[in-house]
């Protein structure tokens, strides 16, 4: 059932059911007011004639006093402690009778269609013993009335259906156009793989504001990612086919002419050796980045940081050759201690790769940790700078090409510092060398929250 349906039928039911209740509470509580009043007008008068009765000396003429009070088309009755009836008087052809509780105010039986309303009051009859006397009236005034309070009331509930379906195509027209209207864009986005957004509207403040903002916000994010999803199978694309068209031209060069010429074959064995380093190096830092973009959990602990650089420094020596400058203060800071360590090798290789000297790791702590990296280097042009994080963007394909980048790494470094809560700041003039600025919370925290 659809949900335009369904607002519909509950909207119409449960406003139908508030009427019906509230117009038959009215039929009712008018039916008991009306015979309420009858039942007092009905009290006053044997109130009257139980007066005149005690004036009385004798029953002589006392028929005529009855019939003074006699209720309308209706009936007196006087009976003794005997149940021996004394006097009975009506105006009707039909005998009536109405048998009363002596609990209950009035009492209430219908004759004919017609319902007749009875009370009972005890009186002192002129030879001193008390009779009861019972007051007998038809009441088709009130039985008119109420047949026309009914129909009254069902003509105001069947007239009540056109507002109540208009109110209800309302609320159809508020709620289910809107989520059409997503369902439908949504459709469209999947048939024509596009990221069409919906207009908000910005002066309402509601659920379906919301709904349309963070249904834009979900498009936006995923045009963006399959934008970078594209550039990357592109990019990824490109740098596999440089590697395989060198070696697949060396190994139909080896089919063709044989090893017998050395020179050719040693040259071929290298290029295809080193391409093949090439690929493995791409397919491990594709692998990397892949690894680093996944909502991974971060490992949080205390750890030096003087004696934690010192590793790192000690490491790039070792493995490179290369003289590392260090100034750290002997404090604990609390983060993730491997994905820092990553992050810091990617600034430092690339310090290492695009420098000849030595290069410089400096750390000062205040209210968040500061870590800079600065070489003396080639340097990154002006131009270059704000593309560099971007996946295989290089600033220089030749260079990069031979120290073995393709792009990425910063890319993961980029990633590495959002999960860190880390900023990155970078400057660079060709020919004067690169500085890399890491700023994270010495506890673990995000430093863009107050």
């Amino acid at each position: 059932m659809k949900l335009k349906t369904k607002i519909n039928i509950v909207s119409i039911s449960l406003t139908m059911v508030i009427l019906i209740s509230s117009f038959t509470g009215i039929y009712f509580l008018y039916e008991h007011f009306a015979i309420t009043t009858e039942a007092e007008h009905l009290q006053t008068r044997a109130l009257e004639l139980t007066t005149a009765i005690s004036a009385l000396e004798q029953t002589e003429g006392i028929d005529m006093v009855f019939r003074a009070h006699i209720p309308t088309d209706g009936a007196i009755i006087v009976q003794d402690a005997n149940d021996k009836t004394l006097i009975r008087l009506q105006t009707t052809a039909e005998k009536i009778d109405v048998a009363t509780q002596k609990n209950e105010l009035y009492t209430v039986k219908s004759f004919g269609n017609i319902p007749y309303i009875a009370i009972s009051t005890p009186m002192i009859w002129p030879d001193g013993q008390i009779v009861e006397a019972k007051f007998i009236q038809p009441l088709p005034t009130i039985t008119e009335n109420l047949n026309r309070l009914f129909i009254i009331l069902l003509l105001m509930t069947l007239l009540a259906l056109v507002p109540i379906f208009l109110a209800s195509q309302l609320l159809v027209r508020l709620i289910v156009k809107p989520v059409t209207k997503l369902t439908t864009t949504m459709e469209r986005n999947i048939q024509q793989s596009s990221f069409e957004q919906l207009a908000v509207n910005e002066r309402s403040k509601d659920e379906i504001m919301q709904m349309t903002s963070t249904y834009n916000t979900l498009m936006a994010q995923l045009e963006d990612l399959h934008d970078k999803q594209q550039q990357f199978i592109g990019n990824a694309s490109h740098e596999l086919k440089t590697p395989l068209t060198v070696i697949e031209s060396y190994a139909k060069l080896l089919k063709r002419r044989g090893t017998e010429n050395v020179e050719v074959t040693d040259e071929a064995l290298h290029a295809i050796i080193q391409e093949s380093a090439n690929m493995k190096h791409l397919i491990e830092q594709m692998l990397s980045l892949a690894k680093s973009a996944e909502t991974t959990k971060i490992t949080v602990s205390n750890f030096e940081l003087s004696s934690f650089l010192q590793t790192i420094a000690a490491n790039v020596q070792t493995a490179y050759h290369r003289e590392i400058h260090l100034k750290a203060p002997n404090v604990v800071v609390m983060t993730d201690e491997s994905m820092l360590k990553q992050l810091l090798f990617i600034f430092i290789d690339n310090a290492r790769k695009y420098s000849d000297g030595f290069i410089e790791l400096h750390a000062s702590v205040d209210e968040y940790l500061h870590i800079e990296i600065r070489d003396n280097g080639i340097g990154i042009p002006k131009q270059d700078l704000p593309h560099i994080f971007n996946r295989f963007y290089r600033v220089n394909k030749d260079r990069n090409r031979k120290t073995g980048g393709v792009g990425i790494g910063l890319s993961i470094a980029q990633e590495l510092a959002l999960r860190l809560h880390a900023t990155i700041h970078v400057e660079s003039e060709l020919g004067q060398g690169t500085i890399i600025q890491i700023t994270l919370p010495l506890h673990g925290g995000n430093p863009y929250e107050s």
